[in-house]
């Protein structure tokens, strides 16, 4: 039975696993790192933590322990806010470990996060997998046992991956995509172009039916059943279940894939298109996106908004405005990757930091010192 501790064991992707876990059989967790930060479903995993015998500790000192672990299970933020986390953990399991210890990485990184830290963490005896997961927060409370479970998007090492397998299976489907450190990092990417691509089509979908059939507005059980019929349809999208239709359907526009972490991985998956060589139609979807997800965070600062809200920024006396913000900064330029830098310089300064573009071991080992 693996022995393990969990970072971000809190939050809604990696909570459920404390719940999923308890089956028993394939991992138990002993400690989990707990910042005393309150709200959401903090507390209700705090007791199911508890439930399943893991101490809940305030510091990675403390997570770590002196040697009894296998690994360390990372489930955090981006590039930005976990760098510092995984080349912490790295020195201090390497320095308390009397055999090699791994580091999980749940998060969604960029690819190049995923190589650099797999290199350092292999230059400190540490073995490092990025397995980033898909499927949001419902996903991740049905697990293994639903068909609607997330899915893991393993790479890296088939031995290490082998190991945790029948831990994996619990928490939901995983998928093994090769040796490279970045496979899985670079799969999570492609699966947010067929996503962000589908959310674009049905919010354009909404705002023209609305213009057009429903008076102008969002809402109702006539744009409901429209679009509900339409997408059942050769254009069909999940975006319209598990996005949109909670804002049609329920005026809920707080709820889903928020647009803090979005932006991000917005910024990511078109940076991915350029290294690929793709054809500017390919990555120019990927930053209108995350140009619109820009401008909701600079008009609706300090909210919690899921990505479906963008469609009220497309409907006929809002799109100006945002038609307005992009052209001002660049959306439309020439030159791709200017047109992303540019994005990224429209960011509050937290999320840029978080974004933390061009990752490299020199990255990692600066945090040593």
């Amino acid at each position: 039975m693996l022995k393990l501790a969990y970072v971000g064991g809190l939050g809604m992707m990696a909570g459920p696993a404390a719940t999923h876990l308890n089956q028993g059989g394939t991992a138990k967790v002993l400690r989990v790192q707990d910042r005393g930060t309150r709200g959401g479903s903090r507390d209700q995993y705090r007791a199911d933590w508890k439930t399943h015998g893991a101490e809940l500790v305030p510091s990675l000192d403390a997570l770590v322990g002196q040697g009894d672990l296998d690994g360390v299970v990372v489930c955090a933020g981006k590039n930005g806010d976990d760098i510092q986390i995984i080349s912490e953990l790295t020195q201090r399991l390497k320095a308390v470990s009397t055999k090699r210890s791994f580091i999980l990485h749940l998060s969604t990184v960029s690819p190049d996060f995923a190589e650099a830290a797999f290199q350092f963490c292999t230059g400190q005896h540490v073995d490092y997998i990025n397995y980033p997961l898909t499927g949001g927060p419902l996903g991740a409370q049905l697990g293994g046992a639903d068909p609607k479970g997330m899915l893991i998007l393993a790479s890296g090492d088939e031995p290490i991956y082998q190991r945790l397998l029948p831990m994996l299976q619990r928490l939901g489907h995983p998928k093994y995509f090769g040796p490279s450190p970045s496979a899985g990092a670079v799969t999570k990417l492609i699966g947010h172009h067929m996503v962000f691509n589908g959310l674009n089509g049905i919010a354009t979908a909404a705002a023209i039916h609305a213009d057009c059939f429903n008076q102008g507005k969002l809402g109702g059980e006539a744009q409901s059943d429209y679009l509900s019929f339409l997408n059942g349809g050769a254009g069909g999208t999940r975006q319209w279940e598990v996005g949109l239709s909670k804002g049609i359907v329920h005026d809920c526009w707080d709820q889903g894939f928020s647009i803090h972490h979005a932006v991000i991985d917005a910024i990511y998956a078109a940076r991915l298109a350029v290294a690929a060589g793709l054809a500017r139609i390919s990555i120019q979807g990927m930053t209108n996106m995350a140009f619109v997800f820009a401008y909701l965070l600079k008009r609706y600062p300090g909210e919690t908004l899921g990505t479906h809200s963008v469609v009220r920024e497309m409907i006929r006396g809002q799109s100006a405005a945002l038609d307005q913000f992009m052209t001002e900064h660049g959306a439309f330029g020439a030159d791709a990757t200017q047109v992303i830098n540019d994005c990224v310089a429209t960011m509050p300064d937290h999320i840029q930091a978080s974004a933390l573009i061009d990752v490299s071991v020199a990255d990692f080992e600066s945090l040593t010192h």
